[in-house]
């Protein structure tokens, strides 16, 4: 909790226990809390876990004004109470779903971002994303990238999207509510556009050459959801580059109008193809960097590693097949539809796989191929090859799910491995992966049995 968190939870409180206090105290503590909430709007933003708290709030603005009482004992008993639940739910509220703080673990430098909206047009929008979302058949496609490097400067936490035109928590739960037929209140997680980054804008990078890593989603994923691993890379001297795959994205905001996420695997003719032209996005992504850098970021693209998420590390297999990489992460990646279509995962580069324990243990008695058989028994040239898994997790915890709320934890989203392990874990693979470093076991990440 910040500052005004706890303010305005001290002041309520004095409020709603005034019979203890001085009137004079308790017209000091109307007043700031009155004070402190409006700051809070205007410089944090609204955050509806605080409703309840504004209505006590004017409830005794309303009630101090007009000199209102009552003289019945019960029902001023009663009115205390239901006061002070309300209370109690509103600070619950607060406590299980806080305004995520993307921090940097071990920074080494500080870390500007820019968002970057690409429009190629020599080529259109893949039929593969169309079936997937509102995104017109026909037209140029269009990418939103963030890039993510080092730099010398200071900097201190900054809000990205509280004034976005749309909210990306409403997307999140609608998209939730439509994959999973749940019926989550589309408010739920409507702070999310008061997150906190702890990185800067317009930075000045560092002066010399720095490799750069890629980051590509799985379905229905975001460029945003690995940020706490991505600016902590970009903070050890790495130039980070993260893009929406338009239309198989949760949400991408594009100038012309907010692209969504509407289907899943079933509405896909072809989910290698989906993967295919996520490949074909990151190609087109490097290469427009390459042409309009002007090395304005001191970027070395003869150095570059990818990390793929799910569909995303299927994506990043298929470019490192048909491109240059020093180095490949792949967290829980999909690689079904490879082998149904290729035969196998054949390896060219460093591989680093890293599976969540549903992954590795959960799905091995279904009859259909499971991923970790497909690492078993389909993958070539395994002396590039380096298997993981992470301990306690799901397949969620590798991307920021765990910062929005310790709910999470108990949901399908993540296993029951906390948030900062799951973190901390993910950072030492993926630091120690593209440094091609020995990894070893820890309490959370254990080595695949060949």
């Amino acid at each position: 909790m910040n500052f005004f968190d706890i303010a305005i939870l001290l002041f309520t409180l004095e409020l709603i226990f005034n019979k203890f206090i001085s009137e004079k105290v308790f017209l000091y503590s109307l007043y700031l809390a009155v004070i402190t909430s409006l700051a809070q709007i205007f410089t944090v933003g609204y955050k509806w876990q605080y409703m309840p708290i504004y209505l006590i709030i004017f409830f005794y603005a309303i009630k101090y004004t007009s000199s209102f009482s009552l003289n019945n004992k019960l029902l001023r008993y009663s009115l205390f109470f239901i006061i002070l639940i309300i209370y109690a739910i509103s600070f619950l509220t607060n406590f299980y779903l806080p305004i995520p703080e993307f921090t940097i673990q071990d920074k080494e430098y500080s870390v500007s971002y820019e968002e970057i909206h690409i429009v190629l047009d020599d080529r259109e929008q893949p039929i593969a994303f169309s079936e997937l979302s509102n995104l017109e058949p026909s037209g140029k496609r269009e990418l939103l990238v963030d890039i993510y490097y080092p730099s010398n400067d200071t900097t201190e936490p900054i809000q990205l999207f509280k004034n976005s035109p749309s909210n990306w928590g409403e997307t999140v739960i609608n998209y939730l509510n439509r994959t999973w037929g749940i019926n989550l209140p589309t408010f739920l997680f409507s702070h999310l556009n008061l997150s906190y980054f702890d990185i800067g804008i317009n930075l000045d990078p560092l002066p010399n050459k720095s490799p750069v890593i890629v980051y590509t989603h799985g379905w229905a994923g975001e460029k945003i959801f690995a940020s706490d691993q991505l600016i902590t890379l970009a903070s050890k001297g790495y130039v980070v580059i993260a893009l929406d795959h338009t239309g198989l994205a949760m949400f991408t905001e594009l100038p012309s109008g907010t692209i969504y996420n509407t289907g899943g695997t079933e509405e896909s003719s072809k989910v290698f193809n989906v993967m295919l032209e996520m490949s074909i996005d990151i190609e087109n992504t490097i290469n427009y960097f390459k042409d309009n850098n002007n090395n304005y970021y001191y970027a070395d693209f003869n150095d570059i590693s990818i990390i793929g998420h799910s569909t995303g590390g299927g994506s990043a297999h298929l470019y490192c097949l048909y491109n240059n990489c020093s180095t490949l992460i792949l967290q829980d990646p999909y690689f079904v539809p490879i082998v149904e279509e290729l035969g196998s995962i054949d390896l060219n580069s460093e591989t680093y796989f890293i599976y969540s324990e549903d992954w590795y243990q959960g799905y091995e008695d279904n009859e259909q191929l499971s991923e970790i058989e497909v690492y078993r028994n389909f993958v070539n040239n395994k002396n590039f090859a380096r298997g993981y898994y992470l301990n306690d997790s799901a397949h969620y915890d590798f991307v920021a799910f765990g910062s929005i709320s310790s709910l999470t934890k108990y949901t399908f989203l993540k296993g029951t491995i906390d948030y900062e392990n799951s973190l901390t874990a993910n950072n030492n693979f993926n630091l120690s992966a593209i440094n091609r470093q020995d990894i070893n076991e820890t309490d959370f990440l254990t080595k695949i049995n060949e």
